[in-house]
């Protein structure tokens, strides 16, 4: 059969697209969303959400978050806030000396194992999508937050191992948004400078923040000299706008790529195939106190919020075995949307149209064809992606 094509309108064909995800996209799933306007949540004494488990209040690992910190996690400095339509992450000074006295409570998987106490000073509070409700392998996830802004604020929206309780044999993380306000010196920033030519730029500046891949493959600690494999700090574009301020930060991660974006636009971009995380992630947010803050003599004696309007997750639909041919206008209508790993339309009697109003994006992994007459109408959008799918079809667990 000779191959004929008629498009007028809008048409994509792309390897890869860069743009947040488009809700006209059928092949995305919402898996996970919370804009915490549920009444009646609380935390349970096993420091679970209630009545759905879909947040822990501690880290997986411990009540802190790891040697040289300066907070102690407790679920009650993890507020639902249900007529603001809010989470509030409360860092607190510890003006009564119960961390000294060990007067706090810990997480029955810790019992009677409190951290030490002599460089704990804060109270702070740390949601993660408990791992019985739901882990993460891929996806489109997006969080829109007000940032603490003072010295020795530290807060992040990131992806770590599921299994982080003991640690996994590998060790992978996805920092989507991590902000830390050292001082003015160099030695005040817990990071590592992948880039030090924007060092200087950076250090004090409350608009900027760091965002991170690490992957290791070969034991459990993250050597950042050879595990982390790429780190920006991108800049709040407008001079009158800070951290502080209502933000969207949101990552894509792909088997073949992983996007960053802020207020809708990407600020970085990553493809190396070979260290991106491959393996189902836990969702984390976090608002703690960085460790480096005492040590430049600044002592922040006071309360402050993380305020987080809302929390979801896309997921794509992942059908990689399946090759799709559509013959007629009815199988285009009730095409089931996901990715294939190929698409052909090859009319078998008479046009296949695209109308005005349609957005139709078909994503596949090897190959697409039209062969016969085919119409995309003015004003229609028309998109065909190369993805890549992961090595395992599954995008979520333990639902």
């Amino acid at each position: 059969m000779k191959k004929f094509v008629y498009l007028c309108g809008m048409i994509f064909l792309s390897m890869n697209m860069m743009a947040q995800i488009d809700l006209n996209d059928r092949n995305w799933d919402t898996v996970f969303f919370d804009d915490f306007t549920e009444i009646g949540r609380y935390w349970g004494e096993d420091w679970l959400s209630k009545p759905v488990e879909k947040w822990m209040g501690f880290p997986g690992f411990g009540v802190t978050d790891g040697p040289g910190w300066y907070q102690v996690y407790q679920y009650s400095n993890c507020h639902f806030c249900p007529s603001e339509g809010q989470m509030k992450l409360v860092s607190e000074y510890d003006f009564a000396n119960i961390i000294q006295t060990h007067q706090y409570n810990l997480p029955g998987c810790m019992h009677n194992i409190f951290p030490s106490s002599d460089s704990l000073f804060y109270f702070s509070g740390e949601i993660d999508v408990f791992k019985d409700f739901m882990q993460f392998q891929y996806g489109y996830f997006e969080i829109r937050c007000k940032l603490p802004k003072h010295h020795g604020a530290h807060s992040g929206f990131w992806l770590q191992n599921a299994n982080s309780n003991p640690p996994d044999t590998f060790y992978e993380e996805i920092d989507i948004v991590e902000f830390s306000w050292s001082a003015s010196d160099t030695a005040a920033h817990w990071l590592p400078v992948i880039n030090p030519e924007s060092y200087s730029t950076y250090l004090g500046d409350p608009r900027y923040y760091s965002t991170a891949i690490s992957h290791n493959l070969h034991g459990q600690y993250v050597d950042y000299e050879t595990d982390v494999y790429a780190m920006v700090y991108p800049h709040i574009p407008n001079e009158k706008e800070d951290i502080n301020g209502w933000h969207i930060y949101a990552c894509e991660w792909m088997p073949d790529h992983v996007y960053l974006y802020l207020d809708g636009n990407l600020v970085n971009s990553y493809y190396d195939k070979t260290h991106i995380p491959k393996h189902h992630l836990t969702l984390k947010t976090n608002y703690g106190i960085d460790r480096y803050y005492k040590n430049n003599g600044i002592v922040w004696m006071g309360s402050d919020n993380m305020i987080i309007d809302y929390i979801k997750v896309y997921q794509l639909q992942w059908q990689c075995d399946t090759d799709e041919i559509i013959t007629n206008q009815s199988e285009l209508n009730h095409f089931d949307y996901a990715v294939k790993k190929s698409v052909s339309i090859i009319p078998s009697n008479g046009e296949i149209t695209i109308e005005n109003t349609d957005k139709v994006t078909f994503r596949v992994t090897d190959s697409f064809e039209i062969n016969g007459p085919f119409q995309v109408k003015n004003g229609a959008e028309f998109t065909v992606i190369r993805q890549d799918c992961p090595i395992e079809n599954k995008n979520k667990v333990n639902q």
